[in-house]
C-alpha cells in the first residue's frame, strides 16, 4: 500500500461512516462555518442537505469550501449532485440511506425537490494517526507521511 492508500484508507476508517463535521464557506462577507453529518468515500465527502440553504446557496456562488474533524482538515470543491432520487444518483442514495439510518428517514423529505446530495471532493488535507502526520493531494492522489505524536489529552 502506498502512502495515499495509506492516508485514503485512515480518512475511510475515521470519516467512513456518518460523522459531524465542520463545513466552512466563503461569502463576500467573510466566512460560515457549521457542522453536518458527513460521510467519506474514495475522496469525496457527502451530505444530504436543502438547496435552499445558506451553505448551499454559498457553494453555489463560491464552491471552495473546508473541513474538519478532530485534527483532520480539509479543502474541497463543493457540488450540488441534485435530489437523492435522481437515477445518477440512485446508488449513492441506497449507501447513504444506510449511512445516515439513524436520521435519514425522518429527517430527510425526498419528496421535497429542494432535498439535495452534496458532494464535496476534496483536493487536499492534512490528517493524523495515532503516530503519523499525513499531507494529501487528491488531484494528483499523492501524499507524504510524517512522524506524529499526538499529545493532545481528551
Amino acid at each position: 500500500m502506498n502512502t495515499f492508500e495509506s492516508a485514503d484508507a485512515l480518512l475511510t476508517q475515521q470519516l467512513g461512516s456518518d460523522v459531524i463535521i465542520a463545513l466552512a464557506t466563503r461569502t463576500e462577507d467573510g466566512v460560515n462555518v457549521r457542522t453536518v453529518d458527513g460521510y467519506y468515500k474514495n475522496g469525496s465527502i457527502y451530505v444530504v442537505t436543502y438547496e435552499a440553504s445558506h451553505k448551499m446557496q454559498e457553494i453555489k456562488a463560491d464552491r471552495h469550501v473546508a473541513v474538519c474533524k478532530d485534527l483532520m482538515c480539509a479543502q474541497g470543491i463543493g457540488i450540488n449532485l441534485g435530489s437523492p432520487r435522481l437515477a445518477h444518483n440512485k446508488a449513492l442514495r441506497e449507501e447513504l440511506k444506510e449511512v445516515f439510518s439513524a436520521f435519514y428517514d425522518r429527517h430527510v423529505n425526498e419528496d421535497d425537490p429542494l432535498t439535495c446530495i452534496l458532494e464535496i471532493q476534496l483536493t487536499n488535507a492534512v490528517a493524523f494517526s495515532k503516530d503519523t502526520k499525513y499531507r494529501i493531494d487528491f488531484i494528483n492522489k499523492t501524499a507524504t507521511a510524517a512522524p506524529f505524536v499526538n499529545d493532545i489529552v481528551e
